[in-house]
């Protein structure tokens, strides 16, 4: 059967231009051992090689329609090749951090082949140390970060010993399913033909759609020049244009850093505050002090926009986008800690629930509206006319994904950190991503490289931020 994306997962295929790589991952260190490098490389490529078939978007490609007049389609590879997904390289000597840093950015700025599934792990040796970090990438079309995390814990195990993998089941699945653009097209006339019900169906759910998404709009038309769209969170396009804005070319830079989870969380906790708030809170500080001293003066609040995870309970493991998102006042204006993170909280609490329960249909409901033609073309109309450098909907991605709870081996070796990271969208040049793992919290900054040339020194003001907010929990 066909397998078509829903729209929102093929909105991230659409509107992917050079400079916005949609794709999400990890930066994974394993535990550093004294062992033959390519006995160790064979080894984690034997595991994920026996573990693929549980996660068969691993083996899938995306198909596109011709001028994308359907929604792409997730099909079996046939010529599925893992040498071209699991691969090995190794760093010059001496193998120092900076020289991993700069390897891994270089990384995360080449796009996935479209020819082949959608994905693709690195895995790094050389560290002076004898560490081996693996690199992964994922197209966002296949996964959020919730559902990312949760399936690719699949080729860790949850302890030393190597678990075999789950039985393979065959599919009793006949139905011939189309492999290529044209074939594509073909099905989506045929299938009209057949059931030429389906235009007015269609006619009908696309009204009712738009009527809510114009109602949506020109509410926030409404209150364009007032303080806010809804009590205590912004509207889209409040956002005042920094140099943090504009799209992003196609360099990236990313960058590691991490914190005590056990102190972040005491921190958050004795303030009343969520993990979330915390990152926000000392992120808002980091930026404040990077913009200064940039030499440029806020005219405006700086606003985050944070997805949010929309599944029920129990659904992390499914594949595909389920989010919404809201935008937050990072609070730039105050410059006590303690007074913004206050206050940080207090809007992100007022706020995440009605996101969760309200808004989260926008985000399906915009690319059904448009479809996929049109969603393709101003995509890169958009693109081509430079718009993002005028209309930023944010200044900077803030996601913060749960962590797994226990510690995870991969073939027996030990994974010691994993950082994340998260795609550049739109007018956004800089995404800081967080994840709790094992002992630390474990921030992940990826921004434009020309844009964000000053991305280290943002690193350590990040960190410089959160200390300063837990040594204040200590101290009182």
């Amino acid at each position: 059967m066909t397998k078509f994306l829903d729209p929102l997962d093929s909105a991230f295929i659409l509107l992917e231009n050079p400079g916005t790589s949609m794709n999400i991952g990890a930066v994974v260190e394993l535990e550093a051992r004294s062992e033959d490098p390519a006995e160790r490389f064979e080894d984690l490529k034997s595991v994920i090689a026996a573990r693929i078939h549980e996660i068969p978007v691993l083996t899938q490609r995306v198909v596109r329609a011709p001028f994308d007049m359907t929604w792409p389609i997730l099909v079996e590879d046939d010529r599925f090749d893992l040498d071209r997904h699991v691969v090995r390289f190794a760093l010059p000597a001496p193998g120092t951090d900076d020289q991993l840093d700069v390897f891994v950015s270089e990384f995360l700025s080449r796009s996935l082949s479209p020819q082949r599934p959608l994905w693709q792990l690195l895995i790094i040796e050389g560290l002076e140390d004898g560490r081996a970090v693996l690199v992964v990438k994922m197209h966002h079309a296949l996964a959020d970060g919730v559902s990312f995390a949760e399936t690719i814990a699949n080729i860790f195990d949850i302890s030393p010993e190597v678990r075999p993998p789950a039985e393979r089941t065959d599919t009793d699945d006949q139905e011939p399913t189309v492999t290529t653009s044209l074939g594509l097209l073909s099905q989506g006339i045929a299938r009209l033909k057949q059931h030429p019900q389906l235009i007015l169906e269609n006619l009908a759910s696309w009204g009712s759609r738009l009527y809510e998404i114009v109602r949506a709009f020109a509410s926030v038309v409404a209150v364009r020049g007032r303080r806010h769209a809804t009590p205590d969170q912004p509207s889209i396009f409040e956002a005042r244009r920094t140099s943090l804005n504009g799209a992003a070319g196609i360099e990236k830079t990313f960058l590691r850093t991490r914190v005590p989870l056990a102190d972040v969380k005491r921190a958050a906790k004795a303030r009343g505050v969520s993990v979330t708030d915390f990152v926000m809170a000392t992120t808002s500080g980091a930026l404040s002090r990077l913009i200064d001293e940039r030499g440029e003066t806020l005219k405006k609040d700086l606003f985050a926009f944070v997805p949010i995870n929309v599944r029920a309970e129990g659904d992390t493991a499914d594949l595909g986008n389920q989010i919404s998102g809201m935008l937050v006042e990072l609070h730039t204006d105050i410059s006590d800690p303690e007074e913004r993170v206050r206050a940080i909280s207090h809007d992100s609490s007022k706020t995440v629930d009605e996101q969760r329960a309200h808004r989260a249909r926008i985000f399906q409901d915009v690319p059904r509206v448009l479809g996929p033609t049109l969603l393709s073309f101003g995509g890169k109309l958009v693109s081509a006319f430079g718009l993002f450098d005028h209309l930023p909907m944010a200044n900077v991605m803030i996601s913060s994904v749960p962590g797994p709870p226990i510690p995870l081996w991969l073939s027996g070796r030990r994974v010691t950190s994993a950082a994340p990271y998260g795609p550049l969208v739109g007018s956004i040049s800089l995404n800081i991503t967080v994840l709790g793992f094992g002992e630390n919290l474990e921030f992940g900054v990826l921004g434009c490289a020309e844009r964000m040339s000053d991305l280290d020194r943002l690193r350590d003001l990040i960190l410089e931020e959160a200390m300063a907010l837990i040594g204040a929990t200590s101290s009182s």
